[in-house]
C-alpha cells in the first residue's frame, strides 16, 4: 500500500503566529495549486482503490474534499497539535525560558498546558493502526505538519525527540510504500508532483 501524507497549504494567518489546533481559514484562491495536486493524484491512482482521511480543521478538510471529490473521512486524530496557553500567540511573544523549558523534553513535556508530542503520537498510531490492514492501493491523509513529522518518524522507527527537524513544506506530499513489516520512504516533504 501506498501512504501518502499531504500537508495542507499555507492558510491566511499573520507570519509568525502559533496555530496548532486552532481552525485558522484558508486565503482565497488557494484551489489553483491543489487542482494541480488532484490531478496528479487521479494520474497516479486511477484505477486503484484509495481511501482519503483528513483532520477536522478547515485547512485540511477543505483540500481533502477538493482532492477526494467529496469521499473524504475526518478523523479526529489527525488533528494538529494542541498548543493549548500558546494557541493563537506569536512565537516571539511567548517567553525564551518556556521555549527552552519545552525543548529539553520534547516528547513528554507540554509548558502550554496543551498536548504533549507524546500524546499527539499515541492518537496518530492509533488512527494508523485502524486503516494498515485495510485492502487499499493507497491510503492519502490530509493533515498537518505536527502529524505528519510524528508518523513519519514511527513508521521509520526515529527518534520521536528528532521529528521537528523534519521539513514538511505546504502542500506537500510525503510518500511511504508500505509491505507488511517493510516500510520505504519514497518522498519526504516534497512539492515535486508540480509541473515545471
Amino acid at each position: 500500500m501506498k501512504l501518502l501524507l499531504i500537508r495542507h497549504p499555507k492558510p491566511d494567518v499573520p507570519t509568525g503566529l502559533c496555530y496548532g489546533a486552532t481552525d485558522v481559514p484558508l486565503p482565497d484562491g488557494w484551489q489553483e495549486q491543489s487542482l494541480i495536486l488532484q490531478s496528479y493524484l487521479d494520474d497516479r491512482f486511477a484505477h486503484n482503490k484509495v481511501a482519503f482521511y483528513h483532520s477536522p480543521l478547515s485547512r485540511a478538510a477543505e483540500l481533502s474534499q477538493l482532492l477526494s471529490r467529496g469521499t473524504s473521512s475526518c478523523v479526529d486524530a489527525l488533528k494538529e497539535l494542541d498548543f493549548g496557553e500558546w494557541e493563537n500567540q506569536f512565537w516571539n511573544m511567548i517567553p525564551k525560558e518556556t521555549i527552552d523549558s519545552w525543548m529539553e523534553d520534547l516528547v513528554q513535556s507540554a509548558p502550554y498546558r496543551g498536548e504533549s508530542l507524546q500524546s499527539l503520537a499515541n492518537r496518530v498510531a492509533g488512527w494508523w493502526q485502524s486503516v494498515q490492514d485495510k485492502e487499499l492501493d493507497a491510503c492519502v491523509a490530509v493533515t498537518h505538519s505536527g502529524v505528519i513529522k510524528v508518523l513519519v518518524s514511527l513508521l521509520c522507527q526515529w527518534p520521536l525527540a528528532q521529528c521537528h527537524r523534519i521539513d514538511v513544506g505546504f502542500n506537500s506530499v510525503t510518500e511511504l510504500t508500505i509491505r507488511g513489516e517493510f516500510i520505504t520512504l519514497n518522498r519526504l516533504g516534497a512539492g515535486d508532483w508540480v509541473p515545471r
